[in-house]
């Protein structure tokens, strides 16, 4: 009988799959196709596509899902599909995968830009991810894979939908840039730091370019967090060939790096865009060369905002601004929404972290709106105090990094629901009070 996921997967190395596009390309996916309409269409080619993977060595499939959201579907006249076919692509893999092997549902971004910068507020994504995921639960997914996500809050709406509507492990994977940040700025750190607070299984980096790409980033993401890590890099950058990219990488070129990644946290090793079976052939005779290190337990007394991270310590000393929202002047901004000028001296500040003490203030006012512009305006990390349970609540739900939280001795709201929001309790000094 096969392990549970989460026990194999702190056990040994287990091998990802690779492309799914690359190869329904060569079987005759257009370009203007949806992938996932195959599922329906032509179920009996993506099945071969999985059983290609699982004869090639690979212990999880991915499904053939990734843009298996409505707003992406729905560019190609397909939204009313958008449960048939996210059920179909997971029910496929399970006929494949049999009994000794994982199925990860791949569950990828809306492509749409969250607020502030963007329209798609946090609400709308979770509840876009949430279709998505009644689906691929129904259908008996093993494990559900959230990749390529380039926005840290998306990334965390997609989470706490898997969280709050299934009893799915979760994988969260992100892609980066060549500085070790996505395109919204985030750190790898940061990451890493954030998906482990909010109790994901295993996180990691996809996608972005070829192995050598993703080697500083998962260096990075091992360096503060203790969960297991995946990797699934491209092969290599492609080229374009009468219209058409083309992947250069070799087997055996890619799969030289996988001692490196499996010696920096790694325990769930594939491939993105361009791999093929004999990719993930080939990183399986890698695998079966080394031995497995122990993951190290690092610090979890850490707190972040969508940019940066600091360790807290009782033996150091921290500059830190505080915001004060209890005076009359700051409680009317907060209720008319007047947050640029509200946080606009702290923008500059030279700190290690910012304290916002909401004190008793109870007032009504829009949490999302004032912590969505704080997020993108301050760059330290957080801290918050309140004696309302629904700001506390509101707060920690959109804020997009890992918040310090310091209890007053009226608040109400339980232990259990600041661990769900990743929350690092402090005590009045800003000393961890919990590991």
């Amino acid at each position: 009988m096969m392990k549970n996921f989460l026990d194999a997967i702190h056990e040994r190395v287990l091998l990802y799959d690779g492309s799914k596009g690359v190869m329904l390309q060569r079987r005759g996916l257009k370009g203007n196709e949806a992938s996932e309409s195959w599922n329906l269409s032509k179920p009996d080619e993506v099945k071969n596509l999985y059983n290609l993977y699982k004869q090639a060595g690979s212990d999880v499939i991915q499904t053939n899902t990734f843009p298996g959201n409505r707003v992406t579907l729905e560019m190609h006249n397909l939204g009313d599909k958008t449960y048939q076919l996210n059920f179909e692509g997971v029910k496929l893999a399970k006929e494949i995968a049999g009994d000794d092997t994982y199925v990860a549902a791949s569950v990828g971004p809306t492509g749409m830009i969250l607020e502030p910068a963007g329209d798609l507020s946090f609400d709308k994504a979770y509840s876009i991810f949430k279709e998505q995921l009644r689906a691929i639960e129904d259908a008996g997914a093993d494990i559900v894979n959230f990749e390529t996500f380039s926005d840290l809050n998306e990334l965390r709406a997609a989470i706490l939908a898997a969280k709050e509507t299934t009893t799915l492990p979760i994988i969260a994977s992100i892609t980066f840039n060549e500085n070790s940040r996505t395109l919204s700025g985030n750190s790898a750190e940061v990451c890493a730091i954030v998906c482990q607070s909010l109790g994901v299984a295993v996180v990691g980096a996809n996608c972005s370019g070829g192995p050598d790409s993703l080697i500083e980033p998962i260096k990075k993401m091992y360096s503060v967090t203790s969960i297991p890590l995946t990797v699934k890099a491209n092969a290599g950058m492609p080229n374009l060939v009468n219209g058409e990219a083309v992947y250069e990488q070799k087997p055996e070129q890619f799969s030289a790096y996988t001692k490196d990644f499996v010696e920096n946290g790694v325990r769930l090793i594939g491939g993105c865009c361009g791999t093929t079976p004999e990719f993930i052939s080939a990183i399986k005779k890698e695998l079966d060369k080394i031995k497995t290190p122990d993951l190290e337990l690092k610090s979890n007394s850490t707190i972040t905002s969508a940019f940066n991270h600091l360790v807290l310590s009782k033996d150091k000393e921290y500059l830190v601004k505080k915001l004060s929202l209890k005076e009359n002047n700051a409680v009317e901004m907060l209720k008319n929404g007047d947050f640029y000028n509200l946080i606009g001296d702290y923008k500059s500040e030279n700190m290690d972290c910012l304290l916002i003490d909401f004190g008793n203030m109870n007032e009504p006012f829009d949490v999302s709106g004032f912590t969505s512009n704080i997020s993108f305006s301050i760059k330290k990390p957080l801290v918050i105090k309140s004696a309302s349970t629904e700001i506390l609540d509101k707060f920690l739900r959109y804020y997009p990094g890992k918040v310090g939280v310091v209890l007053s001795d009226n608040t109400e709201i339980s232990l259990s629901q600041l661990k769900h929001y990743g929350a690092l309790i402090l005590n009045e000094e800003l000393e961890p009070i919990t590991n």
